[in-house]
């Protein structure tokens, strides 16, 4: 499933002391991780690397209080911004709330192509 799983850095927050990162896609300036805590999916957070700036987009899925969310986002600066040995003046992060609905695929809709021109060959 993933190109990378970790376990985060020692840093004390209880609130999160089963933190899992799992790598979704990286690129030359971006990475995506699933987050999981022991072994339950919570989360994904997108971190893209600017010149001097680090944009963070946060997914949970769960309600979390305000200090449990900063709390969150700084072991992610801490596990996986700062790690990234990238010099950087900002860690600008927006955090949603919300559920995977699903993942769509160009493969999916190339199957459905298939899908209905096989039926009108058959026609």
């Amino acid at each position: 499933m993933s190109q990378g799983a970790f376990e985060p850095t020692e840093s004390g927050d209880a609130a999160f002391a089963g933190l899992r990162y799992d790598r979704v896609c990286r690129t030359s300036h971006s990475e995506a991780f699933l987050l999981s805590e022991d072994e339950s999916p919570f989360g994904r957070v997108d971190l893209h690397f600017g010149a001097s700036v680090v944009h963070g987009v946060l997914i949970v899925e769960r309600e979390l209080s305000d200090e449990d969310l900063h709390g969150l986002v700084q072991r992610i600066d801490d596990d996986l911004v700062w790690t990234a040995d990238r010099p950087r003046e900002d860690f600008l992060v927006t955090v949603y709330r919300g559920t995977e609905r699903g993942v769509i695929s160009d493969r999916d809709h190339d199957d459905e192509d298939e899908d209905e021109h096989d039926f009108d060959e058959e026609d």
